[in-house]
C-alpha cells in the first residue's frame, strides 16, 4: 500500500502533467478560434484584434475609455491600441477624441456605424458563438464559466505582478 507521501508525489506529478496539457491546449484553442473568427470577419475587413477591441470598448466600460484603459483591459500596449484605434476610426467604427479635462488623454468612442455593424452581425454571431461551444452541455458550460472566471482572475494578478518587474 502506498503511503501518503507517495500518493502526494504521484498526484503532484499527475497534476503538473495536466497543467502542462491544459496550458498547451488553451494556446491551441486560442489560435484555432482566432483563425475561425478571423475568417468569419475577413469579409468585413476587420481583424480579430480590432473585433476584440470594439467588444471591449462597447461592453467593458460605462464611459468612453482612454487608450490606456483599453490597453490595460486587453493586456496590450498603448501603442497597439492606438494603431488599432486609428484603423477603426478610418473605417468609421470609432472616434478618437481628446479628453476635455486633460488634453493629453485620448478617449475612444464607438460610433453609430459601429452599433449598426453589431446589429447587422448579431444573428450570424450567435450561430458562430454557439458553434464554438456546441460540445458542452449546460452543466459543463456553467462549470467552464466558473473555471474560466478563476483562471482570468489568476492571469490578471500574474500579469499585473509581471508588469511591476
Amino acid at each position: 500500500m502506498k503511503n501518503s507521501d507517495e500518493i502526494k508525489e504521484q498526484y503532484s506529478s499527475e497534476r503538473l502533467e495536466m497543467e502542462k496539457y491544459i496550458l498547451v491546449v488553451l494556446f491551441l484553442i486560442q489560435q484555432r478560434w482566432g483563425y475561425v473568427i478571423g475568417k468569419d470577419l475577413s469579409e468585413d475587413r476587420i481583424t480579430t484584434k480590432q473585433w476584440l477591441m470594439m467588444i471591449v470598448i462597447s461592453n467593458a466600460f460605462n464611459h468612453a475609455p482612454s487608450m490606456q484603459e483599453v490597453a490595460d483591459a486587453m493586456s496590450i500596449t498603448h501603442q497597439n491600441v492606438k494603431q488599432l484605434a486609428v484603423r477603426l476610426e478610418d473605417r468609421g467604427f470609432l472616434k478618437i477624441e481628446r479628453d476635455p479635462n486633460n488634453r493629453r488623454i485620448l478617449r475612444l468612442k464607438v460610433t453609430e456605424e459601429c452599433q449598426k455593424y453589431w446589429e447587422k452581425r448579431s444573428p450570424e454571431d450567435i450561430k458562430s458563438i454557439n458553434a464554438l461551444f456546441e460540445g458542452l452541455d449546460d452543466m459543463e458550460m456553467k462549470n467552464f464559466f466558473e473555471i474560466i472566471g478563476k483562471l482570468e482572475k489568476t492571469s490578471a494578478d500574474l500579469y499585473d505582478e509581471a508588469k511591476k518587474l
